[in-house]
């Protein structure tokens, strides 16, 4: 059952209008703080699961812990993950993190609950777990049953109204894991029967609380919408084709046979892509588009915003120790990110 509501209280933003001043594109390189304890010779890499309300999740399968982690203090608490998810039978694939309540002085300083995903049952299964930093504690495993063999969950999870969503491939095509956050349990969303399988995606939430998928694929980019039909069944809507090309520099003739999503900044709804040698910013709601910079290098992005500032990060692994390299986009200069 598909359910979205939204946050009592929160009003609906227009558009992020994409900066142009290219002087407020600088480059910043930060090495995570020593006292984190991402030493070399502990054995395993960290994984990046995603940031969300000022904090870093990461997790080590070697050690079968997370790591949660605040960039702009340095403060982060590991948490042994729970015994049962042995990486055999029960594999996690992905996770969130997020700020359990609101606080005046930031998100960081609030509890917060971490939800990891993963299969079981020979793939046949699909569950998640959640822990609180209040009771230091994991919820039990709840398991909901994959329409095919599930493999492995694409990209980090987004937070739409009081749910998350995680895309999630295996030897059928994709679908998609939905966890309710209020009810904490989990449901399976079908994937659009015509859409490209193999395709880049992006899911966000609508103006009318209608949950939305942006698709891209052999240089088209099509718009999706679940929607009620008269049986009062939840189905997707084809709502436009765009030529992918025309949206991103329509001035120019680009070759856009091969892009690659890069990364997605949900408080203002930006995906980050790569094509024809070049990283370009894509606001969904409005289609506006931005060349950021010229690029060889495809590398993920993964957006990361606080009460101090917003900025895109790319976080690279090398050698177990994660790098952040970040540009600011001029989010300064458009006003106060709003916050989830």
């Amino acid at each position: 059952m598909n359910r979205l509501r939204r946050r009592r209280g929160t009003s609906v933003a227009p558009p992020v209008t994409l900066p142009d001043d290219d002087d407020l594109l600088s480059e910043i390189l930060l090495r995570l703080p020593p006292r984190c304890g991402l030493a070399e010779d502990e054995g395993g890499q960290w994984r990046f699961y995603g940031c969300r309300h000022g904090r870093v999740l990461l997790f080590n399968r070697a050690k079968n812990e997370i790591l949660v982690w605040v960039p702009d203090t340095g403060d982060h608490r590991r948490v042994a993950v729970p015994p049962e998810i042995d990486g055999k039978e029960k594999i996690i694939w992905n996770g969130a993190v997020l700020s359990a309540a609101n606080a005046d002085d930031g998100f960081s300083s609030c509890p917060f609950k971490v939800v990891l995903v993963g299969v079981a049952g020979n793939n046949t299964q699909m569950f998640a777990c959640v822990y609180c930093s209040e009771s230091g504690k994991w919820s039990d495993l709840i398991s909901v049953a994959a329409p095919f063999l599930v493999f492995f969950f694409r990209d980090p999870g987004i937070l739409v109204g009081h749910a998350l969503y995680w895309m999630a491939s295996g030897d059928h095509g994709s679908t998609i894991l939905q966890f309710d956050l209020d009810d904490q349990t989990p449901a399976v969303i079908e994937w659009p029967s015509d859409s490209d399988p193999n395709c880049y995606t992006q899911t966000w939430l609508t103006e009318g609380d209608c949950l939305r998928v942006a698709t891209f694929s052999r240089g088209s980019l099509q718009m999706w919408e679940r929607k009620v039909c008269s049986e009062g069944v939840a189905k997707w809507v084809l709502q436009k084709t765009y030529e992918l090309k025309n949206v991103l520099n329509p001035e120019i003739r680009l070759n856009v046979e091969y892009v690659t999503k890069l990364g997605y900044a949900q408080d203002i709804k930006v995906m980050f892509v790569w094509a024809a040698h070049s990283v370009f910013m894509l606001q969904l709601d409005s289609l506006q588009a931005k060349k950021v910079w010229e690029s060889c290098v495809i590398a993920p992005i993964h957006p990361y915003a606080s009460t101090y500032v917003a900025d895109y990060v790319s976080l690279r692994m090398h050698y177990s120790s994660p790098f952040i390299y970040t540009r600011n986009y001029g989010l300064r200069k458009t006003g106060k990110v709003s916050r989830l």
